[in-house]
Formats: C-alpha cells, sequence, structure tokens
C-alpha cells in the first residue's frame, strides 16, 4: 500500500511530461517534397507552450458556432462541464443498463442465451457512426410518421441539445459492456461460493445479483480506464454528427493550431480522472485487500 502511494505522484509527473511532449508533436513533422522530422520547430514549440503556461489569460481559443477567438479561460471550462455532463449521464445509463441486461440474460435458458450473444456480437461489430446514423434515421421516421420530432437532432449556435446524444453515447458501447459483464459473471460462476450457495438452497437469480454482481463491481472498476477511453472517443464522434459546440470538438480544432490550449485541455481531462481512478483504487485496496494495477 505505501509503495503504491508513493509510486502515484511518480506516473502522475511523468503522465504530465509525456502530455506535455505529445502537445507539441503537430510541429514536429513536416511536408516539403519529403516527410521532415523538424527537431528545431518542436522544441521551439514547447518553449513557447512553457511561455503561455506562464500567462495562460492570454491564450485564445476559436469557436466554431460563430468563428470567433475567445480566452481559454472561462470558455474552456464551459465546454467542459457541458461534454462531460454529456459523457457522465450517458456512462450511468450505459452501466446500468448493461448491468441489468446481463443479469437478465444469465436467467435465460441456454438456447435464448446463445442467441442473445449472437445478438451482442452482431451489434458489437457494427461502426460507432452507423450506430448514430441509425438513430438519427430512426427518429426522422417517427416524426414523418406522427409530425412529432421526439429529440432535436442538430445543434445550431450555442444551442445545447442533451437527450439524443447522450441516448447515442450510451447505446455506443453497451455490448461491449454487457460482453464484459458476462465474461466476469462467468468466471466468478465457476468459483466453490456459488455452489455452496446453491447448497444453500438460493436461487439462481438472488446468488446472481447479491453474490456474482458484489464481486463482479469490484473487477468491472479496473476495466473503467479501457471503457472511458472508449467513451471519450465516441463522444468526439457525437458532437461532429450532432454539429455540438463541445470540448473535444475544440481539442480537436486547436490540436495544431494552440499546443498550448491543447495541452491545457488534455490536463484537464487526465487530471480529475487520474484522482477518481486512484482514490477508488486505494478504497478498493484498503477495504477488499484486492490490488490490482491500474494503468494511466
Amino acid at each position: 500500500m505505501k509503495k503504491h502511494l508513493l509510486r502515484l505522484p511518480v506516473q502522475f509527473i511523468l503522465t504530465c511530461l509525456g502530455l506535455f511532449l505529445f502537445s507539441g508533436a503537430g510541429s514536429l513533422l513536416m511536408y516539403d517534397h519529403e516527410l521532415v522530422i523538424h527537431i528545431a520547430k518542436y522544441l521551439h514549440t514547447l518553449e513557447l507552450i512553457l511561455k503561455d503556461l506562464l500567462d495562460p489569460g492570454n491564450i485564445l481559443i476559436r469557436v466554431e458556432a460563430d468563428g470567433k477567438d475567445y480566452p481559454i479561460f472561462p470558455m474552456l471550462l464551459k465546454l467542459f462541464g457541458y461534454s462531460f455532463l454529456l459523457l457522465a449521464s450517458a456512462f450511468l445509463i450505459a452501466v446500468v443498463s448493461a448491468a441489468l441486461l446481463s443479469y437478465l440474460s444469465m436467467l435465460l435458458p441456454r438456447r435464448a442465451h446463445r442467441f442473445f450473444l449472437r445478438i451482442l456480437d452482431l451489434l458489437d461489430s457494427l461502426p460507432d457512426v452507423l450506430v448514430v446514423v441509425i438513430l438519427q434515421l430512426f427518429i426522422i421516421w417517427l416524426f414523418k410518421k406522427t409530425g412529432i420530432l421526439f429529440f432535436d437532432m442538430y445543434a445550431l449556435g450555442e444551442e445545447r441539445i442533451y437527450v439524443l446524444p447522450i441516448i447515442c453515447l450510451a447505446v455506443m458501447p453497451i455490448a461491449f459492456l454487457i460482453k464484459n459483464f458476462l465474461f466476469q459473471l462467468s468466471e466468478e460462476g465457476d468459483k466453490p461460493y456459488v455452489e455452496f450457495s446453491f447448497s444453500k438452497g438460493f436461487s439462481k437469480a438472488y446468488t446472481l445479483w447479491v453474490h456474482l454482481f458484489r464481486n463482479v463491481w469490484i473487477s468491472f472498476y479496473y476495466h473503467m480506464k479501457p471503457i472511458f477511453l472508449l467513451m471519450l472517443s465516441n463522444l468526439l464522434i457525437i458532437e461532429i454528427l450532432f454539429n455540438i459546440n463541445g470540448f473535444m470538438a475544440a481539442m480537436l480544432s486547436v490540436a495544431v493550431s494552440e499546443p498550448s490550449a491543447f495541452f491545457i485541455g488534455m490536463l484537464m481531462i487526465y487530471v480529475p480522472f487520474f484522482i477518481l481512478f486512484s482514490l477508488g483504487q486505494l478504497f478498493i485496496t484498503k477495504y477488499t485487500g484486492i490490488h490490482e494495477e491500474v494503468e494511466s
């Protein structure tokens, strides 16, 4: 435990250093008849980033909605709050839905369970963009049939839309989440305490919900980072397809033009989630005795 606590600051500093070096990568490669690695320009860009960090109030970012430049603060904070409200809401809906569907699928007869797994494989093979387009077309079809536009489908200017982006963002990783839950449930199902529960006369439904899922949630926590990264990349797709003036779209636009803003934006993503995951890992290690490395 103490060794892990000492390793966290080193891990944090090295990751921040890596993000800093990555933020200037846009100036490292140049094309002039052939691809050239421009070390001098890259080092100059890193130097400019350090200077900008000393006075971040002078950093400007362009908002695509109106084409104007704004100071990075508070504009980036506003975009961050909106985008990560969408992300957090979708993540909660996706996890709860996946857990319930996984639980119900484990209660199905064997043939029905296999059919459910085939449907999951089919859904998991669909491109994320296709899933969003299908949902958009479904809303358009409903509008033509009923004359009612159930959800706003496109953000205009600084307008903010919530429901359909959250639904799409939650649906996109749900097959992956269900397969993750089912895999962990199958691993837990082979352990002796499950047979002991059945021998005590407890039903399959009770054993699944009370015993298996309690341990699965702990294992699931250690798989949250790849799921978070998956949904973070999906957030960019959602912002582009729904014309949302959001945080990820802003990061895409400043990646090359404003490396200082890009570095600050990456820190805004990394720092809070590093703290969250680290505290969660320390809590689980202390109160359950289970210790696994969660890479940043």
